[in-house]
C-alpha cells in the first residue's frame, strides 16, 4: 500500500498508511523549533491528513474490539452486545473523522477509501460504494479501494462485479485477491444460512466459482509472496 505523492508521505501501518502532513517536520519541538501551528492555523491538506490519522488510529484500536466480539458471540451475548455498541460508537467517530478530511481535501484518496471502509463496516453500502468510487477515481490503480469495494458489492448481492474485481486483482494483486476470497468464502456460508433476497440458483453457482478460483489459488500459493499487513475484518 505504499504510494508516493508530491504533498504527503505514507507510512505502512498495519492495513492502512499513516500520512504525513505537508508541513509537519516529523520530529517533536526542540531548542529554536518553531511552535507546532494549531489546527486553525494549518492548510485545508494539513488538517484533512491530522483527521485521516485520526481516524486510522481509531479504526486500529477497533481491531481488537472487533476480535473480542467474535469470540464473546457465542458465550457470552451480553458481552458481545456491548462489544458490539462500541464498535458501531468507534465506527461513527471514525467516519466522521473521514468526512471531515475528504471534506478539506477531496484529493485525498486515501481517505475515501477508509470512509468507503468505514461505512461498508456500519452496513452503507450504497455510502461505501459511492466513498470507493471517489478514491478509485482519483486513483484508479488504488488496490485497497478495489478489494473494499468488491466486498461492498458482495454486501448487496452484485456478484458480478464482485468477481470481476477479483479477476482484476489475480493479476495485478495477489495479496488483495487472496483477501477478497476469503470474504467471498465468509459471503456464501452466511447467504447459505441467509440468503437475504439472493435466489438459490445464484448462490450455487457463485459458490462453485468461489470453489474452483479456490483451488487456483492452492495451486498457486506457493508461487506468491504473502502480505500480512491488510486489514482482515
Amino acid at each position: 500500500m505504499k504510494r508516493a505523492v508530491t504533498a504527503i508521505a505514507l507510512v505502512a501501518l498495519l492495513a492502512a498508511p499513516a500520512l504525513i502532513a505537508s508541513g509537519s517536520s516529523g520530529g517533536g519541538m526542540g531548542s529554536g523549533s518553531a511552535p507546532m501551528p494549531s489546527m486553525q492555523q494549518k492548510s485545508p491538506h494539513d488538517q484533512a491528513v491530522d483527521y485521516y490519522n485520526n481516524a486510522e488510529r481509531r479504526i486500529d484500536g477497533l481491531t481488537k474490539t472487533h476480535d473480542e466480539m467474535k469470540a464473546a458471540a457465542a458465550t457470552d451475548p451480553k458481552k458481545a452486545a456491548k462489544l458490539q455498541g462500541k464498535l458501531a460508537k468507534g465506527l461513527e467517530n471514525a467516519a466522521a473523522d473521514l468526512e471531515r478530511a475528504v471534506k478539506n481535501d477531496p484529493s485525498l484518496f486515501q481517505a475515501w477509501s477508509e470512509l468507503g471502509f468505514t461505512y461498508r463496516k456500519m452496513g452503507k453500502f450504497k455510502e461505501s460504494l459511492e466513498a470507493y468510487d471517489k478514491a478509485l477515481q482519483i486513483s484508479p490503480n488504488y488496490t485497497p479501494a478495489l478489494e473494499y469495494r468488491a466486498e461492498a458489492y458482495l454486501g448487496l448481492n452484485r456478484l458480478d462485479e464482485a468477481k470481476k474485481t477479483y479477476t482484476d486483482l489475480f493479476s495485478g494483486d495477489r495479496p488483495k485477491a487472496d483477501a477478497l476470497l476469503l470474504s467471498m468464502k465468509s459471503y456464501v456460508a452466511a447467504r447459505r444460512a441467509d440468503p437475504a433476497g439472493l435466489d438459490a440458483a445464484q448462490l450455487d453457482a457463485f459458490g462453485k466459482w468461489v470453489e474452483e478460483r479456490e483451488i487456483l489459488h492452492n495451486q498457486t500459493i506457493a508461487l506468491t509472496a504473502q502480505n500480512s499487513t491488510f486489514r482482515s475484518w
